[in-house]
C-alpha cells in the first residue's frame, strides 16, 4: 500500500520539477533573446561612430578619440547599470529622473526619448535601404531622374512591412531577430582577430569626394580641443542603453530577476562588443588610411580588409549585416513602444495608444508607423534622417545622468559618481550639437510633446507615474 502511494506521489511530483526546469530554460531564453534584440543596434555603431568622428580629428587621432569615447561609454553605462537595477519595469532613465529631478524633467526625458526610438527605427531601414542598393538591388522602374527616389522609397516600404510581420510573429520573431543579431556579432569578432590582409591597400577604393584632415602636427591645446570635438562626433557609441531598460514594459510577466538580467545584461554587452572592436575599427582605418564613403561604408572597407571578397565569411557577414539593420528598426519600435506603454498607464496619453494585456503590439506599430512615415519622408536617407537624431539621445543622456548623480549623493552610492565625466561630455555635445537647426528643431518638438504630456497627466488627476515603484 505503501508502495502504490510512493508511485502516486512520484507520478505527480516528477512533473513538477521538468515543469520548473522547463520554465528556468524558457527564462534564460528569454533574457538571450531579449539581449539579442535590443543590442542589435549598438552592435554597428562602432562603424558610423568612427566614421562620424575621422572627418574632424583625422587618421593621427582617431584611436585616442575612440578610447576616450570607450571611457565615457563606461562612465554612462554605471548610471544605466543602476537605473536598470531599481527600475526594470520599462520606466527607464525618466523613473529616476521622476524621483529625483520631478515631473516636468521626466516628461521631457520621456519626449525625448520617444523620439530617439522612432528615429533609430527609421535611420535603421533607411541604412537596410542604402545596404540593399549597394548590393544591386533595384526595381528596374524607369520614373526618369527620379528612378533611384522611387527605388529607395519602395524598398523602404517593403522593409517596414517585413519588420512589422516579424515582429507580430511575437517570440518567434525575436528570435530570428536575436540570431541575426549574436551572428553578426560573432562574425565581426572573428574579423577583428584576423589579421589585415598584406595586400588590402591595393584592394581600397579611393574617394575622391572624401576629405579627411590631417591633424598630425597638432599638440598640446589645440590637440585636446580637435580630440573632444571629434568625440562629440563618436558619441554614435554611446547608443542603446537607454533602450535596454525601456523594453522591459513588454516583459512584465518576467519575475524581477529575469527583469534586471535583461536590462543589466544589455547595458553589459553593448559596452563590452561595442570596446573591444571600436579599438581594431579604428586602428585599421588608422593604418589603411580608409576614405569611407556613401558608396563605401567603413563597414564595407573594414570587411574587404580582413576578409577576401566572396570568401563564406565575407559573404555570411553581409547577409548578417543587413538582418542586424532590421532587427534594428525592430529594436527601436519595441523599445519606443515600451515608453509610450508607460506614459498610457499614467494617463500622460491616451488609452488608444495601448494594450495593457501581453505584448503591446498597438504601441509597437504607432512607433514603427511613424518610423515608417519619416523615412519615407526623408527619401529614406540615413544621412539627413540622423542629423535629428543626436539630440534626443543626448537630452535623455544628461536628465538621466544628471539624476544618476544625485541619486548617488542622496543614497551615498558613490561609485555613481564616476558617472559625472560621462554626464559633462553630453552636456558638451548637446551643446555643440545646437549649433546646427536640426537641434533646434528636435528640442523644440521635444519641449512641445513635454508640455503636452504634463498637461495630459494633471488632467488625468495626477496619478503616481509608474516610473516609481
Amino acid at each position: 500500500m505503501n508502495f502504490g502511494d510512493n508511485k502516486v506521489m512520484a507520478v505527480t511530483t516528477a512533473p513538477t520539477g521538468l515543469v520548473r526546469k522547463a520554465s528556468a530554460f524558457s527564462l534564460i531564453i528569454a533574457i538571450f533573446a531579449y539581449i539579442g534584440l535590443i543590442v542589435s543596434d549598438p552592435a554597428t555603431s562602432p562603424f558610423y561612430a568612427i566614421e562620424s568622428a575621422l572627418g574632424t580629428v583625422g587618421y593621427s587621432l582617431i584611436v585616442p578619440t575612440m578610447l576616450f569615447v570607450i571611457a565615457v561609454a563606461v562612465s554612462v553605462s554605471l548610471g544605466y547599470i543602476a537605473i536598470g537595477i531599481r527600475f526594470n519595469k520599462g520606466e527607464g532613465g525618466p523613473g529616476l529622473i521622476y524621483e529625483m529631478l520631478g515631473v516636468s524633467p521626466a516628461m521631457l526625458a520621456a519626449a525625448s526619448l520617444i523620439q530617439d526610438f522612432v528615429l533609430t527605427d527609421s535611420i535603421t531601414m533607411a541604412a537596410t535601404v542604402a545596404a540593399l542598393v549597394s548590393h544591386g538591388f533595384t526595381f528596374g522602374m524607369d520614373f526618369g531622374e527620379y528612378s533611384a527616389l522611387a527605388d529607395r522609397l519602395g524598398l523602404a516600404l517593403i522593409i517596414g512591412i517585413v519588420v512589422a510581420i516579424v515582429m507580430r510573429l511575437g517570440d518567434k520573431g525575436r528570435y530570428i531577430f536575436a540570431l541575426m543579431t549574436f551572428g553578426f556579432m560573432g562574425l565581426v569578432l572573428y574579423t577583428v582577430l584576423v589579421p589585415i590582409l598584406p595586400n588590402a591597400k591595393e584592394l581600397m577604393p579611393i574617394a575622391h569626394d572624401v576629405h579627411i584632415p590631417d591633424n598630425s602636427q597638432l599638440s598640446g591645446f589645440a590637440m585636446i580641443v580637435v580630440l573632444l570635438f571629434g568625440a562629440v562626433r563618436g558619441f554614435a557609441l554611446l547608443t542603446g542603453f537607454e533602450a535596454s531598460v525601456a523594453g522591459l514594459s513588454h516583459e512584465e510577466d518576467k519575475p524581477q530577476w529575469a527583469r534586471i538580467a535583461m536590462g543589466v545584461g544589455t547595458v553589459i554587452a553593448v559596452l563590452v562588443f561595442t570596446s573591444f572592436v571600436t579599438y581594431d575599427i579604428a586602428n585599421t582605418t588608422r593604418i589603411l588610411e580608409l576614405e569611407p564613403s556613401h558608396k563605401n561604408t567603413l563597414f564595407n572597407l573594414w570587411t574587404r580588409s580582413k576578409l577576401l571578397p566572396g570568401s563564406f565569411f565575407e559573404q555570411a557577414l553581409t547577409l548578417f549585416s543587413v538582418g542586424i539593420l532590421l532587427s534594428g528598426a525592430a529594436s527601436g519600435a519595441v523599445a519606443g513602444s515600451g515608453m509610450l506603454r508607460t506614459l498610457v498607464r499614467s494617463k500622460a496619453l491616451p488609452p488608444s495608444l495601448s494594450n495593457p494585456n501581453g505584448t503591446d503590439y498597438r504601441s509597437i506599430f504607432v512607433v514603427h508607423g511613424l518610423a515608417i512615415l519619416i523615412t519615407l519622408g526623408f527619401g529614406a536617407n540615413e544621412l539627413k534622417i540622423v542629423a535629428f537624431y543626436a539630440i534626443s539621445v543626448l537630452v535623455g543622456f544628461l536628465l538621466s545622468l544628471s539624476a544618476a548623480v544625485k541619486f548617488a549623493v542622496y543614497t551615498r552610492t558613490y561609485y555613481l559618481m564616476l558617472a559625472i565625466p560621462g554626464l559633462l561630455m553630453v552636456a558638451f555635445a548637446l551643446v555643440v550639437n545646437m549649433g546646427r537647426y536640426e537641434g533646434w528643431v528636435i528640442m523644440g518638438l521635444g519641449v512641445v510633446m513635454a508640455y503636452y504630456l504634463r498637461k495630459k497627466w494633471i488632467a488625468g488627476g495626477r496619478e503616481p507615474i509608474n516610473f516609481s515603484h
